[in-house]
């Protein structure tokens, strides 16, 4: 069993920043509570409407690429059939010809993959960077609304009671922004 110390760290990160916060703020405002709360982003993101409808988009813009790259596929493996029945019949020359030609379109079919599974992975980030702008946006306007000394992220709390969790308060803010 391997310890993800990046986690705990995180997590003792986290900790210290809000005992920081608590003896920074605290004396500040003596009368007035400390209020946090927590928010799971990736939630946010796959839940709200349009995390949603941006993951079905991308997820049909694979399904589009895949079926390219298995065309691709489906070319190479011919293309070596054919070497095989062939081979037999031809000379020396032929098949080392036919060879360098298969090599080739393998080598092209992994290119093509490997681009389109970078190019991929891109969108998918900044179509994530950008959701997740706007999802911190509506925390923001939220926390000031309602009177949050501070919102933290889910994944950097060790534990938080289901009281404090905003995550659908957020989720129903964020849909109705988009609309």
């Amino acid at each position: 069993m391997s310890i993800d110390y990046r986690r705990y760290r995180a997590a003792a990160t986290a900790a210290a920043c809000c005992g920081l916060l608590v003896g920074w703020v605290a004396p500040g405002w003596p009368a007035q509570a400390l209020r946090i709360g927590v928010v799971d982003i990736q939630q946010v993101l796959n839940q709200s409407q349009k995390g949603a409808a941006v993951k079905q988009k991308l997820e049909q813009e694979r399904a589009g690429r895949q079926k390219e790259l298995d065309a691709r596929q489906e070319e190479v493996v011919k293309l070596q059939a054919d070497l095989d029945r062939q081979a037999p019949v031809l000379s020396e020359q032929a098949k080392r010809e036919k060879s360098e030609a298969l090599q080739r379109k393998v080598r092209e079919a992994r290119r093509v993959a490997e681009d389109a599974n970078r190019d991929f992975e891109k969108r998918v980030r900044e179509a994530e960077m950008d959701i997740t702008r706007e999802i911190f946006a509506v925390i923001q306007e939220y926390g000031r609304d309602q009177g949050y000394t501070v919102v933290l992220e889910r994944s950097t709390v060790v534990y938080g009671a289901a009281a404090v969790d905003l995550t659908p308060e957020i989720i129903k803010r964020y849909d109705a922004k988009q609309k």
